[in-house]
């Protein structure tokens, strides 16, 4: 059975994620937050995609953030590439 990704299950997602691998809890955060607030850096940020890959089983092929994102344009972005994968 496929699993349905959305932006909601996306950033609940990350918050695991950042919880888990850097120990940072962002569970209050609203989807607004950006990511550097947490203090997480862009090493940090391909980090939490390349767990994302692995969670949603597919690779993310364009990767276009802005310079400081928040969790709702990471989720955005991989919502992206996961439309993009499923039309291929």
């Amino acid at each position: 059975m496929t699993q349905e990704w959305d932006e909601k299950r996306i950033i609940a997602s990350i918050k695991e994620i950042v919880q888990s691998t850097f120990d940072i809890d962002l569970s209050s955060a609203s989807d607004s937050t950006q990511i550097s607030d947490s203090g997480l850096d862009s090493m940090a940020i391909l980090d939490v995609l390349m767990s994302l890959e692995d969670l949603t089983g597919k690779k993310l092929a364009k990767i276009d953030l802005p310079k400081n994102p928040t969790l709702h344009d990471v989720a955005e972005m991989v919502l992206r590439n996961l439309q993009a994968d499923a039309n291929a």
